[in-house]
């Protein structure tokens, strides 16, 4: 509170407040994420979430009471999915920190060919 405090009294910047764990507030935030450092953040805690997902899946598919074998099996094919959801965009997500490098420019048109004069006749 005191650092705060001091930051907001100085101008200093103040620490950033942390990201809602909540999927529909982690939404709105990415509205109005203008940087990629704070889209980053949001594809952190996103990954976090799903990683979490996954675990709650794999809780549930281990302490079910005689589970039919599909339904097991879905519930395994669903927490490996979350979790390979989770490292996709770990993998994306430094994209979204870089700065964009310009387009390269496009070679000028080849200068169109000439056109015959139509013969006479």
């Amino acid at each position: 509170m005191a650092r705060s405090l001091h930051a907001r009294l100085y101008g200093l910047p103040t620490a950033p407040s942390p990201l809602p764990t909540a999927l529909d507030e982690l939404l709105q935030v990415l509205g109005t994420a203008r940087d990629g450092d704070q889209k980053q953040a949001v594809l952190v805690q996103l990954a976090d979430q799903l990683r979490n997902a996954a675990e709650i899946l794999e809780w549930a598919r281990d302490n079910a009471r005689q589970l039919p074998a599909p339904i097991w099996e879905w519930l395994r094919d669903a927490t490996d999915t979350t979790r390979h959801l989770a490292d996709g965009l770990d993998s994306v997500r430094p994209s979204f920190a870089a700065p964009q490098a310009p387009a390269a420019p496009l070679p000028p048109p080849a200068p169109a060919p000439p056109h015959a004069a139509p013969a006479r006749r």
